[in-house]
């Protein structure tokens, strides 16, 4: 059985986590095994499913907290456990933390693979730093993937790059009116109310003061209309305190971290989000096979536009635009399952892992 070795900051509920977990459950578990390397000592539901089904999270320091002691954590694991495995998979926002990839070509891990989940980061000094290593990391890799083609290029410029699809489970998402009735009835949501959803970390790169506005705006002649925001992350208290401000925190409710995504998508009425950046991002392609209507950004990949149910607008444009925009989107849409769209244009689960288990037996 060959052994496979992700790579990740995290374990939590966030897209790239979220891509990592839909290999680990769909791979063919008689000829693999999916272990985890992460930078975090929590405890998630995700690290609780992977440890239950045998394999392993290996954790290390987090490099914020102790730079060094990460360092030394990986180079200890590679050298005690590099021969244990036929290839590591690198996701990530950027290359600012490279010494895994170092350590995986130090220690002879045949298959080492760079993938970009991200087209940007946040702040100079990340972005300074992912330019200076990128091409260190070009030389010590054998397989570039990222999950669109701005992501490509932000993490490996002009050498060539596999764009690899982040398929979801298009069963689990497709629109049924009966999951739909029922949550929006565990929430008391009466038929006539109108729901924008959101589903993302509280980060800067998400958004959610701007999303806020836009809300506050659409509520001005829609009152009967909530926001629901599923998710955790940093910035979550300020974004309480803006809807406080904006006084409109008795129409938006914060669902937090929720395993039952697939049921709450069900229960929108429309998909917001004004991001700005993202690589391509999981939530929208789950929005989209719900059959969704959904405003984003114009920092999105035209990648990610796979039905005719998405429309984009910039940053620059005034949250009034923005509100004007989902009403006109909401005004006598028929909501039909998207599965099909999402399936023709490759987007299932199953043909990622597909190619991915060829990547992993040494084959592509």
């Amino acid at each position: 059985m060959k052994r496979i070795l992700f790579i990740s900051h995290h374990l939590n509920r966030a897209g790239t986590e979220a891509f990592m977990m839909s290999v680990c459950r769909g791979i063919d578990h008689s000829r693999f095994q999916v272990d985890f390397l992460i930078y975090d000592q929590a405890e998630t539901d995700y690290i609780q499913e992977v440890e239950s089904t045998g394999s392993k999270v290996w954790r290390v320091p987090s490099r914020r907290e102790s730079p060094w002691g990460w360092y030394r954590s990986l180079k200890r694991f590679f050298r005690e456990h590099a021969r244990e495995y036929e290839a590591i998979h690198y996701c990530g926002n950027g290359l600012t933390a490279i010494a895994p990839i170092v350590f995986a070509y130090i220690y002879n891990v045949p298959i080492r693979i760079a993938h970009a989940h991200s087209s940007s980061s946040s702040g100079l000094h990340n972005r300074l730093l992912h330019f200076l290593q990128r091409g260190i990391v070009r030389r010590l890799t054998t397989h570039h993937f990222a999950c669109s083609s701005s992501a490509a290029k932000w993490f490996f410029g002009n050498s060539p790059a596999v764009v690899v699809k982040n398929g979801i489970d298009t069963a689990r998402f497709a629109y049924k009116p009966q999951v739909r009735d029922e949550a929006r009835e565990r929430f008391a949501i009466q038929p006539p109310t109108k729901v924008i959803g959101h589903v993302g970390r509280f980060c800067e790169e998400k958004n959610h003061a701007f999303l806020l506005e836009v809300f506050a705006e659409y509520l001005r002649t829609q009152p009967d209309t909530l926001l629901l925001l599923v998710g955790v992350g940093p910035l979550m208290d300020d974004v309480r305190q803006r809807a406080v401000a904006l006084q409109i925190s008795d129409k938006v409710r914060f669902l937090g971290e929720c395993r039952n995504v697939d049921e709450l998508v069900q229960a929108f009425d429309l998909f917001l989000m004004p991001s700005t950046f993202e690589g391509q991002p999981f939530v929208l392609i789950e929005a989209q096979c719900a059959g969704l209507p959904c405003l984003v950004s114009d920092v999105v990949s035209n990648d990610i536009c796979l039905t005719e149910n998405i429309a984009k607008l910039s940053l620059e444009q005034a949250p009034a635009i923005w509100a004007d925009k989902i009403t006109s989107m909401l005004d006598s849409f028929c909501r039909t399952d998207g599965r099909k769209a999402i399936e023709d244009k490759g987007y299932s689960v199953a043909e990622t892992i597909t190619y991915l288990e060829q990547v992993y037996e040494g084959k592509l």
